[in-house]
């Protein structure tokens, strides 16, 4: 009997204990946010702006597949097309997550959507709100305006990060431990 409570007391307290394959911590980043041509606007009456999410991400060391991808309002973004996944440190775009699941150690990335569409007046008054001369009559694709880190922005933009913040959206880690066959995909909800 003593045997058998001692099985079952153990059975329960290492299905109790975390399973957890990516721990994420969601960072205000110190990033800059710029706006940059919108690549398929010819009449330049809109352009993009780019925000920087800041992830910090732990992979216990069991994964043998890591993906990210986003959900922004309600589509699913392609990488690299729609968003690109920067190593902060490296300052260099992820496309394949393999050495980062060797690292066995904590490691930072920058999500940047690419198509953010703003109105041309809106970036105009963004322009004038940080006191930047540059214009947007003449942009040019591959031209880009620094605004402000993304901490400042944050602060003095609350109204347009509250709408952003009612569309839900989310990056999706999926992964797989080295001797299972399953996916697990996790939502993490951006927090504008």
């Amino acid at each position: 009997m003593n045997l058998y409570m001692y099985m079952l007391g153990f059975l329960i307290l290492t299905s109790c204990r975390s399973h957890e394959n990516v721990s994420v911590e969601h960072i205000i980043s110190d990033e800059i946010v710029t706006i940059t041509r919108a690549p398929n606007n010819k009449k330049l009456d809109s352009v993009c702006l780019n925000v920087p999410l800041e992830f910090k991400l732990n992979i216990s060391s069991d994964i043998k597949y890591l993906s990210i991808d986003n959900i922004i309002d309600n589509h699913y973004l392609s990488t690299p097309s729609d968003v690109v996944i920067y190593d902060k440190l490296e300052n260099k775009p992820i496309f394949d997550f393999k050495e980062y699941l060797t690292m066995n150690k904590p490691f930072t990335i920058i999500i940047r959507e690419r198509n953010h569409l703003i109105s041309k007046n809106y970036a105009i008054e963004l322009l004038k709100k940080y006191n930047i001369s540059n214009s947007i009559e003449h942009f040019k694709l591959g031209d880009t305006i620094k605004l402000v880190s993304y901490k400042e922005f944050r602060k003095e933009n609350p109204l347009f990060l509250s709408d952003l913040e009612k569309v839900g959206d989310t990056i999706l880690i999926t992964t797989r431990k080295k001797e299972e066959e399953i996916y697990k995909p996790k939502k993490i909800k951006i927090n504008w």
